[in-house]
């Protein structure tokens, strides 16, 4: 599955308060259902082992790619497109100056007995 979203917020602007008065940021949420236009889930939630590719377009020098895959995880669990985030094996991110749009995701189910 291929899908291209909007540039996702850093993982440190997902939340707002601590413990028990944590709450999603406005932010987070309004890019949530911003991506979710772009969403078109499965008939049934991937819950398998998968692996992921996030590629985005770099908005400056001074921001980390790590920061930016909680958000698109997340956002794929919301829209039932895989089960659990939990489920991912493999993680790759990079910089791309020439893609169209912000954030290309590419999702896969993992192959049987692929090591980690």
């Amino acid at each position: 599955m291929r899908f291209h979203l909007p540039y996702p917020p850093s993982g440190w602007d997902l939340y707002n308060g601590w413990g028990k008065e944590r709450r999603l940021s406005s932010t987070y949420k309004k890019w949530r259902t911003d991506a979710g236009y772009f969403i078109k889930a499965p008939a049934k939630p991937i819950d398998k082992p998968f692996s992921i590719a996030i590629a985005l377009k770099r908005q400056n020098i001074r921001q980390d790619i790590d920061n930016r895959s909680k958000a698109v995880l997340d956002c794929l669990q919301h829209y039932g497109v895989i089960k659990n985030d939990n489920l991912c094996e493999r993680l790759s991110m990079h910089w791309d100056a020439d893609l169209p749009a912000d954030c290309v995701v590419i999702l896969q189910v993992a192959e049987e007995g692929m090591a980690a």
